[in-house]
């Protein structure tokens, strides 16, 4: 079983943990966004738990996986979802990093394939609020426009496509405003769509971050101390055994082909 240390978790966030209960980053070592060199510094402390969320793409170079290994190698626990977290988790759950929630199991199952599908700006100056929209962001709003009657499925892949080809740099939701309207799309649509894209309870990132600190916190889902009757962190359901949720799964697989 994986080591718990009873130091605070260290957590790299910004974007998808400032929406967040304020109660969840009051109780861990909260850093900013993790960037190439962040993790070495840990190496010569005791190991612990790592969380990491958000990361710096583009602008700053990315944390490597040989990092994230080095950390492994040196008995640290490495829990990864969300954003660079989830990329960094699907590239190393073999050697015992774990994953959490539908972006990492998106990326395990192979519905998302590039690191752009969760890159986004940020503003340094604003906590690392994120300035565009990632693309599971944006199909996890458009998902939820087909659910609630505001698109039809057809013109909700015509959408998605027209704000992809939007690069992550630029794809800020004015951006994928002016996307659809080019597209033809009514101005009472795109204003219903943007309208969603403002509820932090459609933003993947955002509940992935939720459900990986409460685990983590919880403190009853690694190491000698986990329950006897496993559940998912997200809906509850029984897993009896299965490495992932089969209803999130589902869901989230739907939700983003």
């Amino acid at each position: 079983m994986w080591p718990i240390d009873t130091a605070r978790p260290i957590v790299f966030g910004g974007a998808s943990v400032r929406p967040l209960d304020p109660a969840l980053p009051a109780a861990v070592e909260l850093r900013p966004p993790v960037r190439r060199g962040d993790l070495t510094p840990l190496l010569d402390r005791r190991p612990g738990t790592v969380v990491i969320i958000d990361g710096l793409f583009g602008g700053s170079l990315a944390v490597t996986p040989t990092e994230c290994r080095e950390l492994l190698d040196a008995g640290w626990t490495l829990v990864g979802a969300s954003s660079m977290g989830a990329l960094r988790a699907a590239d190393l759950w073999p050697l015992g990093a774990i994953g959490v929630g539908d972006v990492f199991t998106l990326y395990r199952l192979g519905a998302l394939t590039s690191d752009a599908d969760v890159a986004t700006t940020l503003d340094a100056d604003a906590g690392f609020a994120e300035l565009t929209v990632s693309v599971v962001h944006l199909r996890a709003v458009l998902a939820a426009a087909v659910a609630s009657g505001v698109l039809a499925p057809a013109l909700r892949t015509a959408m998605s496509r027209a704000a992809e080809d939007v690069h992550w740099t630029e794809r800020s939701w004015p951006a994928c405003r002016a996307a659809w309207r080019e597209l033809g799309v009514s101005e009472p649509l795109v204003s219903a769509v943007l309208r969603l894209g403002r509820e932090t309870s459609l933003h993947p990132k955002v509940r992935d971050a939720d459900t990986t600190l409460r685990s983590v916190l919880a403190n009853d889902w690694i190491g000698d101390r986990i329950h006897p009757v496993r559940r998912c962190p997200a809906c509850q359901e029984l897993l009896e055994g299965a490495l992932f949720c089969p209803t999130c799964v589902s869901e989230a697989h739907e939700t983003c082909l």
